[in-house]
């Protein structure tokens, strides 16, 4: 029997220490570098964190996990349509070789409805920017454009 709700894994590996990849992941200097527009996060389990994209997109939620240099979960606010759902994103780092491999596991979205498109768009924005963490960490070039839809 298929499981109720989709998942979105992705493995990338970049070429920097874990602690480094920790770093932009759970800091406000280091999301802006890659991700985001501004951050207000302190990466402790149960606090809040609210993100802003370059486009001005904002959502806020909650840290449901945080160990440093291994693991930060955050909650994640979706929409579709009038409907909201709360799903998780965790982000798992595990050294290898001189770099570290982080696995990016996004969970909880419907199989119907408009939610296999946010499934879908989520899946693919997450590859966008992931990408850019990789170029970021290995050459310090953002390749993100204002003129990016995302």
């Amino acid at each position: 029997m298929a499981p109720r709700t989709l998942t979105i894994e992705q493995r990338y590996y970049l070429e920097a220490t874990p602690a480094k990849v920790y770093a932009s992941l759970a800091t406000p200097k280091g999301l802006a570098r890659w991700f985001l527009r501004s951050a207000a996060i302190e990466a402790s389990a149960g606090t809040a964190y609210s993100f802003t994209w370059q486009g001005g997109y904002r959502h806020s939620g909650r840290v449901l996990a945080a160990v440093p240099d291994r693991r930060l979960v955050l909650s994640w606010p979706n929409r579709a349509g009038r409907t909201r759902r709360t799903t998780a994103v965790a982000f798992s780092l595990r050294k290898k070789g001189r770099g570290t491999l982080l696995t990016v596991r996004h969970e909880g979205y419907p199989r119907s409805g408009g939610w296999v498109e946010i499934y879908g768009s989520t899946q693919s924005g997450w590859a966008y920017f992931l990408t850019n963490l990789k170029s970021v960490l290995a050459t310090g070039r953002d390749l993100r454009s204002r003129d990016d839809a995302v």
